[in-house]
């Protein structure tokens, strides 16, 4: 009875590593998602915003030799939902912000060349407007493997809407994307990060599963809210390297993680 006992339980715990993917991960303090902008060749009009391809490529070189491995938003965010999900030992999402043209010619190649995936979180009155993604483009994104995410129809400061104007920005940036891409949208992005409690209410009753931030560090189920979730900016001026170091590292608190410079506000997009 006793062996059989025993026999039952290391059944129970082999199945546990194979559905949950966590339990020996080396990622037990959480999943890093890293944020960026452009992908440009010339510098615009917010350079600080812009990583070069040369850059780009060694940033996702090097991510691939450390052993990261891209996952999408639905593996996300069955983990931090304490969902039965398989994730790789160096989980990791790469997130784009706003819908720059230079996504889809500079950065989805560069993405393919690594075996990534990415997510693009699209301002809905950007689609098919100069320098920006247009309607095919998103599409063709999407069969790539990117995931196709909202981040409100105008880029406004959230914070600073009436209620009214606060649900046409979440409600239409959703529909629009859903139209485009004919699936749910259930991710969002505040535009700059900015979010208040009638934002993060707002957010809930648009119907989006979680929200985006630009607060830095790791999401763990434990410890981060799923409309609060945690991301890593990386602008020109980033030393990449040292980031990395940390995500090898694993490290949960969010201070490793900050700059010590104020970070580049966001042009209105």
């Amino acid at each position: 009875m006793l062996k059989r006992t025993l026999q039952m339980g290391l059944l129970l715990c082999v199945a546990l590593i194979f559905f949950t993917g966590t339990a020996l991960a080396a990622y037990q303090n959480g999943i890093p998602i890293l944020l960026y902008h452009h992908i440009e060749r010339v510098p615009g009009e917010d350079p600080e915003l812009g990583v070069s391809p040369a850059a780009f490529d060694e940033q996702l070189a090097k991510l691939k030799a450390a052993g990261f491995t891209t996952i999408s938003l639905d593996a996300f965010y069955a983990y931090m939902r304490h969902q039965p999900v398989k994730l790789p030992e160096k989980p990791l999402l790469i997130t784009f912000d706003d819908g720059y043209e230079d996504n889809y010619t500079e950065a989805a190649p560069l993405l393919q060349k690594y075996g990534f995936q990415a997510v693009l979180f699209m301002v809905g009155v950007n689609v098919d407007k100069p320098d920006r993604l247009s309607a095919v483009q998103i599409r063709d994104m999407n069969k790539q493997g990117w995931n196709i995410a909202a981040h409100t129809m105008t880029h406004p400061d959230l914070t600073r809407l009436d209620k009214k104007s606060l649900a046409r920005e979440l409600g239409g940036s959703k529909r629009t994307i859903e139209r485009l891409t004919r699936q749910p949208a259930g991710f969002l992005a505040y535009p700059g990060g900015f979010y208040d409690l009638p934002v993060y209410q707002a957010t809930q009753a648009a119907g989006y599963q979680g929200a985006f931030t630009v607060l830095t560090g790791l999401n763990h189920p434990d410890r981060d809210n799923l409309y609060l979730l945690r991301r890593i900016p990386i602008f020109k001026s980033t030393d990449f390297d040292t980031i990395l170091a940390r995500l090898i590292a694993n490290q949960p608190k969010a201070s490793l993680f900050d700059y010590s410079e104020e970070l580049p506000k966001e042009q209105q997009k």
